[in-house]
């Protein structure tokens, strides 16, 4: 189980920070619409050439790790969701044959559990339900996998023990000299939660570490992981949990095995209110090639979504030091032919969703299932 503190020390201690200025991308490379709404900028490229390095290069673990360069370069019965669609399983009825589109999609979300993360963790969770409504009502997919995850390896109770262990023998009715570690897969970077913070189940019926089609209570049950809480190691990793929980952790006998499918459209939404500034192994070169090679050099197959700080941006939404500006981040999402990303400061994440699904909506069209 993972371990959790309830807070018991001064919060005030926990400030969001501040950045620099960042890049954009080659205009001449990708036609961007920016779709401004409810306060909200969403810069979405909707058609273009391949990202840079292209789309088939392949990603070792010393590139991975050592990248450098130019960063702008069994539960319970489960039942179907009654989407009001056919239930063919994208099989032409008269020929037997697979039809073109996705019939699958893989939605990941990586979300930033550090100190000052709390109401962005409660805007997603409340603008899940719209989200995926509009999913299964636009986009032809009707078999999902969805998992959460957050941005540290389980040490966040040990973290904050050590502060309360320098004024107190116990932290939470464990001596000091003798503190639990997390273990097995709560202690690895991007596992798939299947708690909250608390460590009260959240109901991921199925037995993975992910949802599946027809997981009971979808909405609930999403809404209990996105609040992953707020006691995460400051240091947070959000590109390296997203590369591990869809390599390493995917493989058999992985934590999240069989999350990730090679004939399923993958879908990638982080969400942090801190630049992945030399914390995450690699570049934003070496993230894209990453999630690339996973899906076996196919980039139109991948969807990357982005809720970064944009203070470094025109008419920026996030207030100075309400979030750090995030480049490197921005250049990530903006380095695949369906990536967006929008502010964190936003009030209401329900904008930025609802144009997601067009854009979700459009990979899914294109998709090309594996020969």
């Amino acid at each position: 189980m993972r371990l959790a503190l309830v807070p018991c020390i001064c919060t005030a201690l926990l400030l969001p920070a501040c950045g620099d200025s960042g890049g954009a991308r080659d205009s001449e490379t990708t036609v961007a619409s920016s779709i401004t709404a409810s306060g909200i900028t969403l810069t979405a490229p909707m058609t273009g050439a391949d990202p840079p390095g292209g789309t088939t290069q392949a990603v070792t673990t010393g590139e991975l790790s050592g990248a450098t360069g130019d960063a702008s370069s069994s539960g319970p019965a489960m039942t179907k969701f009654d989407l009001g669609k056919d239930d063919t399983g994208g099989v032409d009825p008269d020929t037997g044959t697979q039809e073109g589109g996705c019939q699958k999609i893989d939605f990941l979300f990586v979300v930033d559990n550090s100190g000052s993360m709390a109401d962005e963790q409660q805007n997603l969770a409340t603008s899940f339900p719209g989200f995926i409504t509009s999913i299964q009502n636009t986009v032809k997919a009707e078999d999902y996998h969805i998992m959460v995850i957050d941005t540290d390896a389980g040490n966040a109770f040990l973290q904050q023990c050590f502060v309360v262990c320098a004024l107190l023998p116990n932290c939470e009715g464990y001596p000091c000299n003798n503190l639990p570690k997390a273990e097995g897969c709560d202690a690895m970077l991007g596992t798939g939660l299947v708690e909250d913070p608390s460590a009260k189940a959240c109901g991921v019926a199925g037995g993975k570490r992910y949802m599946v089609d027809g997981q009971p209570n979808l909405s609930q049950t999403f809404q209990c992981l996105a609040k992953v809480g707020t006691d995460g190691d400051g240091s947070e990793r959000p590109m390296e949990a997203m590369i591990a929980a869809i390599t390493s952790l995917n493989g058999a006998g992985g934590c999240n095995e069989g999350f990730l499918r090679k004939d399923a459209l993958l879908v990638v939404t982080f969400i942090t209110d801190e630049e992945d500034d030399g914390k995450s192994k690699g570049t934003p070169a070496g993230w894209n090639a990453a999630l690339v090679a996973a899906k076996v050099g196919a980039e139109k197959s991948i969807v990357v979504l982005g809720l970064i700080g944009d203070p470094d941006q025109p008419n920026p939404v996030c207030a100075v030091d309400a979030a750090e500006a995030s480049p490197r981040l921005r250049t990530f999402a903006e380095s695949f032919t369906f990536g967006s990303w929008g502010s964190i400061c936003s009030p209401d994440y329900a904008p930025f969703f609802d144009a997601s699904v067009s854009v979700i909506d459009t990979a899914c069209q294109q998709f090309e299932p594996p020969g």
